[in-house]
């Protein structure tokens, strides 16, 4: 949820909820001579509120799975979420008349903090990532093809060395893969079949002999750099040593710097394309590292938030039997 101009009227609505509360709950302790209670009349009613909030923040996820839903937007639904998970934690200290308590009590208030604590966690995160995200992964995709693209620049990147290489000896599983303007699509399998024997004929020629002349030396040194540092990079999980030399984008501008002065002119073209090869794959590890810090969150939100509701019927039943 972003929190902008269109959240003004549930921070309002929901302060003034609480204003209310609080009112009442003084009023309510001023009149008590036995001061607050849970089990009071108004206690019952501050833990009535505040549970039904929480019944109703569990149905978001309920919501989520149905869009189309006339029970209004989900975007409403969230905002609500939100906002009123936020007064539901204050409607429960009213309720234990701001104590901790003990037992089975202050272990649904434990748990009731941490969901409140992981619920703003998760909002910061909606609204800091995508500015983030923007400003440092350029080259973002789609999460769930993110294992496609890598091999996509894998391959290429193998491609383009192999102009100054020849064949790496490196056999990728044969896979259409992502490229700018995406995978071309064939109706006829005759087409499809021609142009890979087309294609063929050129890779058949890039393996077999260098298709750019640089002396013996540096072809072997290019390949050393780029069997041994560069194409571990390009793989799903990148090896340590690797990533400690092009875990930036400052690294990895030093790295191909470094090479552009000790390699032949001829080889610029090849280590320019690989430079960019490499600074999207670092893009798309930020962008996986984001994706988690994102979502990760939910993991203990979720399964607490309906663990709580549990044990809030628990806690109910026990407190008014006993």
């Amino acid at each position: 949820m972003i929190l902008d101009r269109r959240q003004t009227s549930w921070a309002v609505g929901s302060s003034a909820g609480a204003i209310v509360s609080l009112a009442i709950y003084i009023g309510y302790v001023f009149l008590s001579p036995n001061g607050a209670r849970g089990g009071s009349l108004l206690g019952l009613f501050f833990a009535a509120l505040g549970t039904g909030v929480i019944v109703f923040e569990c149905l978001l996820s309920l919501r989520k799975k149905y869009p189309a839903s006339p029970l209004g937007r989900v975007k409403t639904w969230l905002s609500a979420h939100v906002w009123l998970g936020l007064l539901s934690f204050l409607l429960i200290l009213e309720h234990a008349g701001f104590r901790w308590g003990h037992g089975l009590a202050a272990i649904l208030m434990w748990i009731f903090a941490i969901i409140l604590v992981s619920g703003i966690f998760g909002v910061a995160m909606q609204n800091y990532i995508p500015k983030r995200m923007t400003e440092l992964v350029p080259h973002e995709t789609i999460y769930e093809q993110i294992p496609t693209v890598i091999r996509g620049l894998r391959i290429e990147a193998d491609e383009r060395v192999e102009f100054l290489t020849a064949d790496l000896g490196i056999q990728e599983e044969d896979v259409e893969f992502i490229r700018a303007g995406g995978v071309k699509q064939y109706f006829d399998p005759a087409q499809r079949k021609g142009a890979a024997e087309k294609l063929q004929v050129f890779v058949d020629k890039r393996k077999a002999s260098p298709q750019i002349e640089i002396d013996e030396g540096a072809r072997e040194a290019v390949r050393a750099h780029y069997l041994q540092e560069i194409r571990p990079f390009l793989q799903d999980s990148p090896a340590a040593a690797s990533y400690r030399l092009l875990a930036t984008r400052e690294l990895v501008g030093a790295y191909f710097n470094h090479l552009r002065t000790i390699m032949p002119v001829a080889a610029h073209d090849v280590l320019r394309d690989l430079e960019g090869i490499s600074e999207e794959r670092r893009q798309l590890l930020v962008q996986r590292r984001f994706h988690l810090w994102m979502h990760t969150w939910l993991l203990v939100h979720v399964p607490l938030s309906f663990a709580f509701l549990v044990l809030t019927a628990v806690h109910a039943v026990l407190s008014l039997r006993y």
